[in-house]
């Protein structure tokens, strides 16, 4: 639904540098989705940004730090070094670390692969079914988006699959690097008439940087697209994937942990063996029609089968669960008179997962017991609607406005005595309006939006005593914020070389913002929160040789109104997010091919917990890369070598939020060290 923007609005500062590489940015108008529904660029009133293929190129393909690391507004670090990343978009994800969030999963923002819901219907984020290497180009909302796609949506990431290309083709990927990275990866495109389709399989393993911290995955992805009429207006998209992964986590250390050796992972993570094996199936279909020239719809259906198997939190836990459901979206266009064209849209989403939980005794090498902790049934149900209506002035300027209702129901069956069966629902009715001013080759554009987040399913857990009463924690509720957004995109052309400039200033107002306690063990609502930003993105191709860029976030985030049996904590910073982080790199496209890029990256501080006694420190990294691109008998051949952290820089990558200690007035365990300096290369062939 959330379909590709056609071309990137970044500069081709990261293109590879041959002349069949090179990006070529066309001033046209550029249609987009963003909102879920086809519009032009120009007149999208959000904040939204696309990172191409080549950008990530030189990466280790291994998590989505390498593909949102430049994008204003994202804050993504790798944690263990592997799959696992922490993710912020503007705020939104940032509670996600934690004894339940330490698996590769992310809260607050949606993620979808071609269109389809990679998120859950609680709004939690696995990414077992993301792959690196199958990802041709992301496209990133920035803006809440709850307005179009509900619970979650602080922000929106696609990844989407390139099946527009005129033959068939092989490509073979092979890479490695520090710490015993491996990945082998083979891409197939083939057409059959004017069908499209795309078959890859991957390998990677992952001996990890930290103790217990490796990983493995295998993953085999399939996309088919067959236009429906003449006119390619009508055409079926056929989606099928499979992943099998395997990732061990080491845990947060303590300051003197940190000190003594970085590498080292949490005494109780290694003795319970925490790890996740999580087996994931999907078969989707996407149906899109044209009725006229003007008025459309799009329909898909999809199916996630899952076998998850975990270590954690002294219980072997053996989840099976089936994730279903689908959406439709229908949109008319209309003159009016001359000048005045109105699109009206509306649509639906349906998802439910539903499945049996069993969680045994853990043996003391990590194993499975035979001792039935809990035997219960776990369902989340997901149903939402929306309108939207624009009207666009003259080709200039424009108002848009839209509307949304979501009913999110939470079952637990307990059968294991006491039978703690409870049921709870969660509905919110979610506006937003906005205004948006083009001229030529700029935008400007102010939102005013809700938004609205429910608390995921494992972070209901009744905290004690009222977990021997209640399958629910009885203090939850519904997170509602309040943004407000004004921003500019443009693109300059003048004889200093070609801009491109991407702008917001925004400011979230939140009621009962959902907090960790206890490093991750249970949640309660925090009353008033408020964050305010500005973030900015700037990419300059000085001449065909020499392309810079850069962006900086800088934002307050703090806790308005905020009282708990813990103390007052009002005017607080939020754990979890600094107050300052950039990127800015150069790249040098030189003769025969090669091309050479150089790039920081840092933030300042974060604080671990809500009266800011934890603290981390600010860091800035160096990362260099150099690529070489060629022809050779007929087949494409790319080669680079790329590092990271060049001067081995001590940084923390992730902290646990509100940690807790291992033993009463004992130092807090909330640090988790980011990657050290490390090399990675590989090898692409294409014919």
């Amino acid at each position: 639904m959330f379909n590709s923007l056609l071309v990137s609005l970044l500069m081709a500062s990261n293109q590879a540098s041959s002349k069949t590489d090179t990006l070529v940015v066309p001033m046209k108008e550029i249609v987009v989705s963003g909102s879920r529904v086809r519009e032009s660029l120009q007149r999208t009133p959000a904040s939204v940004s696309v990172v191409n293929k080549s950008q990530f190129a030189n990466g280790r393909a291994i998590g989505l730090d390498d593909l949102l690391g430049g994008v204003p507004g994202v804050l993504v670090q790798s944690r263990g070094g592997a799959q696992d990343v922490r993710i912020t978009i503007r705020g939104y994800g940032a509670r996600g670390n934690g004894e339940r969030s330490n698996a590769g999963s992310m809260r607050g923002i949606r993620v979808l692969s071609d269109g389809i819901p990679v998120s859950e219907p609680d709004g939690r984020t696995s990414l077992d079914l993301v792959d690196v290497g199958t990802v041709d180009q992301v496209e990133v909302a920035r803006s809440n988006v709850s307005a179009q796609y509900g619970n979650a949506s602080g922000g929106v990431v696609n990844l989407r699959t390139n099946l527009d290309f005129d033959k068939g083709f092989v490509r073979v990927e092979e890479s490695g690097g520090s710490f015993g990275l491996r990945r082998d990866q083979v891409t197939f495109g083939f057409t059959a008439g004017r069908g499209r389709g795309v078959l890859s399989g991957s390998n990677t393993t992952y001996d990890g940087w930290r103790q217990h911290s490796n990983s493995k995955s295998a993953q085999l992805h399939a996309r088919f697209m067959v236009p429906l009429s003449e006119n390619n207006n009508d055409r079926l998209t056929l989606i099928s994937d499979f992943a099998n992964n395997l990732i061990r986590f080491p845990g947060p250390l303590t300051g003197a942990e940190l000190a003594a050796d970085p590498q080292a992972a949490g005494p109780a993570y290694v003795a319970r063996d925490e790890r996740r094996f999580n087996r994931i199936g999907r078969m989707a279909a996407t149906l899109e029609h044209a009725f006229t020239e003007h008025q459309d719809l799009s329909v898909s259906l999809f199916a996630e089968p899952k076998a998850l198997q975990r270590s954690e939190r002294a219980r072997y836990r053996d989840f099976t669960r089936m994730h279903v459901g689908g959406n439709a979206v229908w949109s008319l266009e209309h003159t009016f008179r001359d000048g005045l064209v109105g699109r009206t849209s509306a649509g639906a989403d349906q998802a439910l997962q539903d499945g049996s939980i069993l969680f045994w005794n853990v043996l003391p090498d990590g194993t499975r017991g035979t001792t039935i902790r809990a035997n219960k049934r776990e369902g989340a149900y997901s149903t939402g609607g929306f309108v939207q209506q624009s009207f666009t002035f003259n080709d200039h300027w424009a108002v848009q406005g839209a509307l949304r209702y979501d009913n999110l129901w939470y079952i637990s069956e307990d059968f294991i005595t006491p039978a703690l069966d409870a049921q709870k629902r969660f509905t919110r009715l979610t506006p937003k309006v906005s205004v948006s001013l083009f001229s030529g080759a700029h935008t400007v554009f102010a939102a005013l939006g809700g938004g609205v987040e429910a608390p995921a399913f494992n972070e209901i857990d009744p905290p004690p005593p009222f977990d021997v009463t209640t399958s629910f924690n009885p203090f939850l509720k519904a997170m509602h914020s309040r943004t407000y957004e004004i921003g500019a995109r443009g693109s300059i052309t003048n004889s200093l070389g070609a801009w491109r400039y991407d702008a917001a200033l925004f400011q979230i107002d939140t009621d009962n913002d959902i907090v960790p306690f206890a490093g991750g063990a249970y949640f309660f609502t925090a009353g008033k929160s408020r964050r305010q930003g500005f973030e900015a993105g700037l990419n300059w191709r000085v001449n065909d040789r020499l392309a810079l860029r850069g962006t900086g976030n800088l934002s307050k985030n703090e806790y308005v109104d905020y009282v708990n049996d813990l103390g007052d904590f009002g005017g607080k910073d939020m754990p979890g997010l600094p107050k300052v982080s950039w990127t800015a790199g150069a790249r040098v496209s030189l003769p025969q091919g090669v091309g050479v890029d150089v790039s920081t990256e840092g933030m300042s501080k974060v604080f671990a917990d809500d009266a800011n006694s934890a603290a981390t420190f600010g860091y800035g990294l160096v990362n260099a890369s150099i690529d070489y691109t060629a022809r050779l008998n007929g087949a494409k051949v790319r080669a680079f070598v790329s590092g990271h952290n060049l001067l081995d820089k001590e940084h923390i990558a992730s902290v646990f939020i509100n940690p807790i200690s291992d033993t009463p007035g004992g130092p807090l365990r909330y640090l988790e060290p980011g990657l050290p300096r490390s090399f990675n290369l590989g090898i692409t062939v294409t014919r």
